[in-house]
């Protein structure tokens, strides 16, 4: 087995391949998303946050508002490199860290390439896409963004094309549930 990460295009289902990885594997799943918002909590965190972006991040409990910083960093290229700049490298270590543990894992890592480190303690990337019509209506229904978002969210993300051929393999998700198990299950012979 092998520590096994999963990333690809927004929308395209990285959440659903790497839960069904892990069902058919029968290992652990963590998500990248889940520890990084749990960085907000950080004293440090927060303080460096607030620092550069000013109390309007904190609804009046002083909690980190994460839509209002969404707002700041997929709007301003500088932005979004200084958020990534903070958090990455600390997602990436508490995810190594575990993975060190466990040895058997699916790690869910949106931002995967974009954190921008070497990646020796990953043996497999899968890398989720599905076309933009069908990313666009599944970001519609979910997160209830507009094409526009998913744009302007993509922009400040590397080429698709470049992130594939980082990848080992790539499961096109643009189908039904069966289509993208057979797609799992053709890939799975390769992590034993």
């Amino acid at each position: 087995m092998a520590v096994i990460a999963v990333t690809g295009d927004i929308g395209a289902g990285k959440s659903t391949v790497s839960k069904i990885l892990a069902e058919k594997l029968g290992c652990e799943r963590l998500d990248a998303d889940v520890v990084a918002k749990s960085l907000w909590l950080r004293d440090d965190v927060k303080a460096q946050a607030v620092n550069r972006w000013g109390e309007k991040i904190l609804d009046t409990s002083g909690k980190i508002l994460i839509p209002e910083i969404a707002k700041i960093i997929f709007n301003d290229e500088t932005e979004n490199k200084f958020c990534n700049s903070m958090l990455h490298p600390i997602v990436m270590a508490e995810l190594e860290r575990q993975s060190r543990e466990n040895k058997n894992i699916v790690l869910e890592i949106p931002l995967l390439f974009e954190a921008g480190s070497s990646f020796d303690w990953i043996n497999f990337v899968v890398y989720v896409t599905a076309n933009f019509d069908v990313r666009a209506e599944r970001c519609r229904v979910s997160r209830g963004w507009s094409i526009e978002e998913l744009r302007r969210r993509e922009k400040m993300l590397l080429p698709q094309s470049e992130k594939i051929s980082m990848s080992d393999f790539v499961i096109n998700n643009g189908g039904n549930i069966s289509e993208l198990e057979w797609e799992i299950d053709a890939i799975i012979i390769n992590f034993h």
